[in-house]
């Protein structure tokens, strides 16, 4: 039923609840697991050079050094429940990227992602990623909430 199954983390508590639910979706099915991070680009800080635009102020090598902690993380939880997982960072708007862009180039059948992630600031003001993820993916969208204590 699932050939490819892509989960994005964000180091939250609830993406990595979201990589144990697709783990054992992977094994199920036998499906590729791919796990992504989206540097989120719309915050870097850009100035423009006589060469072209610039990053400054070492944002982008921090965005990258975080995304690969977490892919690394994620990774490690993945081999130690025996399955074999390829991670990515990505770049761009987490909303546009994780909906559409990766699912249309990457024949994804099943994105797993937390209920909601680390950005409450983000959240208030635009909207959570994971909400714009279900309206507007190219697939299906598995969302995994935080178990109640009742």
């Amino acid at each position: 039923m699932y050939n490819h199954i892509v989960v994005p983390l964000d180091g939250s508590h609830n993406s990595k609840l979201a990589l144990s639910e697709a783990l054992k979706l992977v094994k199920q099915f036998n499906a590729e697991l791919t796990i992504v991070n989206v540097a989120d680009d719309k915050r870097l800080i850009y100035t423009v050079t006589g060469t072209g635009i610039a990053n400054t102020g070492g944002y982008y090598k921090e965005l990258n050094d975080r995304a690969t902690a977490i892919l690394a993380e994620g990774q490690k939880l993945a081999e130690e429940a025996g399955v074999t997982a390829k991670t990515e960072i990505l770049h761009g708007s987490p909303k546009q990227v994780i909906a559409v862009e990766y699912p249309e180039n990457h024949d994804v059948d099943l994105i797993v992602m937390g209920k909601s992630g680390t950005d409450a600031i983000d959240r208030l003001l635009v909207g959570s990623t994971t909400a714009a993820v279900v309206r507007n993916a190219l697939t299906n969208v598995l969302v995994i909430a935080e178990p109640t204590n009742s």
